[in-house]
């Protein structure tokens, strides 16, 4: 086996130890709903973008499109999907809809801050 092959085997196996992590820590500060699927669950590419939202805690589309690599927009369209599903919750922040893991915690007047 080549180094290069040995290496994409090992990321390989990071990202699924990775991806393992993510959910457990989903369940825990989602408060392990049953209406809410598993993280495991998810197609990959809403996987990566909850993923990509779990490191940065909370964030812009743009912020979450720095960590994954992908269009602003993609971004854009895979967190309002998460939202939906009940993964993540968004508030306003001025012009910015900012997006974070878990439940909101925030006032009715601490959403109208900047």
């Amino acid at each position: 086996m080549s180094l290069e092959e040995t290496l994409k085997r090992i990321e390989r196996k990071l990202e699924k130890i990775e991806t393992e992590i993510v959910q457990m820590r989903l369940h825990l500060l989602a408060g392990n709903t049953t209406e809410t699927p598993s993280l495991i669950e998810l197609p990959d590419h809403l996987r990566k973008t909850a993923m990509g939202l779990l490191k940065i805690k909370e964030g812009t589309a743009r912020d979450v499109s720095m960590n994954t690599r992908r269009a602003r927009a993609v971004e854009s369209g895979y967190l309002n999907q998460l939202e939906r599903q009940g993964f993540v919750t968004s508030f306003r922040r001025g012009r910015n809809k900012v997006f974070s893991i878990g439940s909101d915690q925030r006032t009715k007047g601490d959403l109208k801050q900047p």
